[in-house]
């Protein structure tokens, strides 16, 4: 196991670790081994067959979420820096051959620089074979007519990642509805966010981000609902109680109640 791991392992106190990985670690963590206690959830990310693992034990587990090729939509005006831009798409490209990197601008110059920009730097990274695939197959710039259409457009992609290279970045976010994580401002590139900044930094993919959030605190808590009605409460709501069982046809239910009153 790298050493960078384990000292952060260390550091947070954590005591059991397996290395294990693939789908045959969902396997062990959903239905446990000799050496693997069963737990409860999974969360995290993997490859196309660890996603397909987790959706297939969900329900005897749960999960945080299908997660799918990772995506970023940077959304620029003229304001923007097409470097900036293009290095923030080369950054989700190298990801997987599967990714998807588009830049969304009202600005036909600028998408201009941008493709310039993409194809020289790309000549100068390493993942040279994995950005060439993921530029052909899965990205693109997309060159619209206003803002109010390009935010529309975002909405309908509904991002993992979504960058506003724009002029004003806390204006413009007031009118997105779907996004994963949003990174502000010129100066805000999506490295950050995986490494930096603090929010969790597993995020819905595939346009789930219409109904997901990131994974987050809340997705380690569960609540019980607590009902106590007194015996007042009862005798005041129950015949309409007792009305909706009988339209169900469940005059054991209305029964419960009725055993109550009496």
């Amino acid at each position: 196991m790298h050493p960078s791991i384990l000292a952060v392992v260390a550091g947070l106190g954590i005591g059991e670790v397996y290395k294990i990985g693939g789908a045959q670690a969902i396997a062990a963590m959903a239905y446990g081994t000799k050496s693997i206690r069963k737990v409860d959830k999974i969360v995290g990310p993997g490859n196309m067959y660890v996603a397909e693992a987790k959706r297939q034990v969900f329900g005897v587990v749960d999960i945080d979420m299908v997660a799918g090729p990772s995506e970023v939509v940077v959304l620029a005006d003229a304001s923007a820096n097409p470097a900036y831009i293009a290095a923030d798409l080369l950054a989700q490209a190298e990801h997987d051959p599967a990714a998807s990197s588009i830049c969304v601008t009202v600005n036909a110059d600028l998408a201009e620089q941008v493709k310039i920009e993409v194809e020289k730097q790309a000549g100068q990274l390493k993942r040279q074979s994995i950005i060439a695939e993921s530029l052909k197959n899965w990205s693109g710039i997309l060159l619209v007519k206003d803002m109010d259409t390009a935010v529309s457009l975002v909405n309908l992609l509904a991002p993992e990642h979504l960058g506003l290279l724009v002029k004003e970045p806390w204006e413009t976010v007031k009118a997105v509805k779907h996004a994963g994580a949003i990174f502000l401002g010129h100066h805000t590139p999506e490295t950050v966010g995986d490494y930096w900044a603090g929010p969790n930094h597993v995020l819905p993919t595939n346009q789930t981000a219409r109904f997901a959030s990131p994974l987050g605190t809340h997705d380690f808590l569960k609540f019980s609902s607590l009902i106590e009605y007194p015996k007042g409460a009862l005798a005041e709501s129950a015949d309409a109680i007792m009305k909706l069982a009988e339209l169900e046809g469940l005059d054991a239910h209305a029964n419960a109640v009725r055993q109550r009153l009496s």
